[in-house]
C-alpha cells in the first residue's frame, strides 16, 4: 500500500513550465528514489506513471513484467517495475508500481525537450491537483475522508472509465448541442473531437496533419467550433483537431468517447481535479489573455 507525504491537509506547490511551442505539455520536476529532479510530464491521461528505459537503467531499477498496452495512436509496449519513491516537490508516494517505455522518447522529440517520464494516475489519485497555468505553479492536497465537501458554483462531477483505465470523463457542450463524452487529459497539448462528432455537428475541416500519440503518430485534420463548455466553463472560437483515432481509444478503454479536452482549453482556467471527491474546478483566468 502506498504511504503519503506525512501532512495529507497540507498544500503543497511544484513549479512547472510548459515545453513544446503552440501545443505545450506541463513538465514537472519528479525526483525518484530521492535523485534528480528529473523531467515528467503531467499527464492524467495515464493510468501508470512512466520513467524512460534511460532513466531506469541510471537508478537501477529492475523491470518485473512486460504488458502491452493501448495508446492514442496504437499498441505500445510497457515493462512494469517498482520504485522506493516518487516525488513532486514535498509530495511523496512510496512504493509505487511505475511502467518503464521507449514512447517517452518520441513525445521528447515531439517538444524538443528531454523527457524523464510522466506523473500518471497511481501518483495523482489520492489528492487535488490545482494547475495555475498563470502562476506555472502545481498544487497538492489531500483532503482526509471526514472533511466536509465543499462544492463550488465551478465544480464539475466526472468518472472514472474504468478501474484499469481510470481516464477522467465528463460530460461536454459542444455549439450548444449534447451533452457529449470527452476525456479530460492533461497530456493532450490541444482538444480533440472524433470524427463521427465533427461530422454530426456539421464541422468544417482543413489541413490533415500528423501529430505525435502513444504508440505512433496520428492524423487530424483542424476546426473551430464556435463553443465548448465544461460544466459554466465556455471558450468560444476555440481551435479543436479531429481524428479517427477516437474511435479505436473507445474501444480500448471501453466507453464511448467522443472527444477530449486538452491544454487549448484548460489554459484559460485555474484547474483544480479532486480525485477523492470525482469533481472538477474549473476557475477563469478573466485577464490572461491567453489563446484559445
Amino acid at each position: 500500500m502506498n504511504r503519503l507525504a506525512e501532512n495529507p491537509e497540507s498544500v503543497m506547490s511544484v513549479p512547472f513550465r510548459l515545453v513544446g511551442g503552440q501545443n505545450p505539455l506541463i513538465l514537472v520536476p519528479v525526483h525518484v528514489q530521492d535523485n534528480g529532479p528529473y523531467e515528467f510530464i503531467l499527464d492524467t491521461g495515464a493510468s501508470h506513471c512512466l520513467l524512460s528505459p534511460e532513466l531506469s537503467t541510471i537508478l537501477g531499477i529492475q523491470p518485473e513484467v512486460e504488458r502491452p498496452a493501448m495508446g492514442a495512436a496504437g499498441p505500445v509496449k510497457l515493462t512494469f517495475a517498482r520504485v522506493a519513491s516518487l516525488a513532486a516537490g514535498s509530495t511523496r508516494k512510496y512504493n509505487l508500481q511505475v511502467a518503464i517505455t521507449d514512447e517517452l522518447k518520441r513525445i521528447a522529440a515531439a517538444i524538443g525537450n528531454r523527457v524523464d517520464g510522466s506523473l500518471g494516475f497511481e501518483f495523482l489519485k489520492d489528492f487535488s491537483v490545482t494547475i495555475d497555468y498563470r502562476a506555472g505553479a502545481l498544487g497538492f492536497s489531500s483532503p482526509s475522508d471526514s472533511s466536509p465537501s465543499r462544492p463550488s458554483a465551478h465544480s464539475v462531477p466526472f468518472t472514472l472509465a474504468a478501474a484499469g483505465k481510470p481516464l477522467i470523463l465528463v460530460w461536454v457542450m459542444v455549439n450548444g448541442q449534447g451533452p457529449f463524452q470527452f476525456a479530460f487529459d492533461t497530456g493532450a497539448s490541444r482538444t480533440m473531437l472524433s470524427s463521427n462528432l465533427s461530422r454530426t455537428l456539421g464541422l468544417e475541416t482543413t489541413e490533415d496533419t500528423l501529430v505525435t500519440g502513444g504508440g505512433g503518430q496520428i492524423r487530424i485534420l483542424a476546426g473551430k467550433v464556435s463553443s465548448l463548455a465544461v460544466g459554466d466553463a465556455m471558450v468560444r472560437d476555440h481551435a479543436v483537431g479531429v481524428g479517427e483515432f477516437l474511435a479505436m481509444l473507445s474501444g480500448a478503454i471501453g466507453t464511448k468517447l467522443d472527444g477530449i479536452v486538452g491544454y487549448n482549453f484548460l489554459n484559460q482556467f485555474r484547474v483544480t481535479i479532486a480525485y477523492p471527491r470525482r469533481t472538477l474546478e474549473l476557475v477563469p483566468l478573466v485577464s490572461s489573455g491567453v489563446p484559445n
